[in-house]
């Protein structure tokens, strides 16, 4: 299981790697991208924990 600071790492990653393909125009459309990496975020850790215990597959 990743821990809080990975996430926030990671989510951090993500934003700048958007960011440096497609910077925002706006400060909502910047609030915007970053709910919605951090959903993204989610929910892979989501489907990472159901994978680890058996209860779920993706595949």
């Amino acid at each position: 299981m990743r821990t809080e600071a990975e996430i926030r790492e990671r989510i951090a990653a993500l934003e700048d790697q958007y960011d440096d393909f497609d910077p925002p125009s706006s400060e909502f459309e910047d609030t915007a991208e970053v709910a919605i990496l951090r959903a993204i975020e989610e929910l892979e850790w989501v489907l990472e924990e159901y994978d680890e215990s058996g209860g779920f597959t993706t595949s």
